[in-house]
């Protein structure tokens, strides 16, 4: 049989034995095997006679990969700090993880995005206004356990970061032109325009000049139950969650870049200001 030893053991399996059953000293022993008395004491303590395992006692839990692309994307989203986006996942998605295991799942940011996420007080700098929103729908196809054919709706304004999103289990242009209606009594900001991203709004509807682009190909295709990759929508329902994410990166935490001020404060000061 195949014995494998730690490549500084000084003792075999059978010393390491002998050492257990002798009724002999530490010392005697020490001077007759010629090893240490640290050593002749370590293994009379053992009951075992092969070397302990060297794999972490504690076993830090891996992401699952659907966890690591919602990661992703809500760093994309808002563009916050590590610190932000740790008690982010950990408080809001109730996703259990430390910062060490989150800062290596996030994928690095391509330079030449990061030249064009200008925000706060650099962006007011360079001549931008927080009047224009980006409004988003998402098709989502989830498990059956959640509905099945979704709609995620979320809005964004780009200079504080602003957000704004619901999920909602049917799509209509009344639905829409409601929601872009209730985005906008919400954003502390005097909006001018939005782009629109999947959605088909109307400007006179609206009073705002719109921008549309295209909707994604396909829904995004989700096979598990959301409990299993949100573990904090096994107590609360979907749009409730939503709302708390939003209110806590719309209210909860002063950002350097907006003056520390949170986005909501921020917006509030500017349309004092002007």
């Amino acid at each position: 049989m195949e014995i494998k030893l730690h490549a500084n053991a000084t003792t075999t399996p059978r010393i390491r034995r002998y050492l257990q059953e002798s009724t002999r000293s530490d010392r005697e022993l020490s001077a007759e095997l010629g090893i240490s008395v640290t050593t002749v004491r370590r293994w009379r303590k053992r009951e075992q006679v092969s070397d302990n395992h060297t794999t972490p006692k504690v076993i830090h839990k891996a992401l699952r990969q659907d966890q690591v692309v919602l990661i992703n994307a809500l760093r994309e989203c808002l563009a916050v700090p590590l610190d932000d986006l740790l008690q982010l996942v950990n408080d809001g998605l109730g996703i259990s993880v430390s910062r060490a295991t989150l800062n290596r799942y996030l994928k690095p940011v391509a330079k030449e995005r990061q030249g064009g996420m200008q925000r706060g007080i650099k962006a007011l700098k360079a001549g931008r206004r927080p009047t224009h929103l980006v409004l988003h729908h998402l098709p989502l196809s989830l498990h059956m356990d959640d509905g099945g054919e979704q709609h995620l709706l979320w809005a964004r304004e780009p200079v504080s970061g602003w957000c704004y999103a619901r999920l909602y289990a049917g799509i209509s242009p009344q639905l829409t032109s409601r929601w872009a209606r209730d985005v906008m009594a919400a954003c502390p900001a005097d909006i001018q325009s939005a782009e629109t991203i999947g959605l088909e709004l109307s400007s006179a509807a609206l009073g705002i000049a719109l921008q549309h682009a295209p909707a994604p190909q396909r829904a995004v295709q989700v096979t598990v139950p959301l409990g299993e990759i949100i573990p904090r929508l096994n107590d609360e329902p979907v749009n409730q969650l939503l709302e708390r994410i939003c209110g806590f990166y719309n209210l909860g935490k002063a950002q350097k870049k907006l003056g520390d001020k949170t986005p909501q404060a921020f917006l509030d000061a500017l349309r004092h200001n002007d």
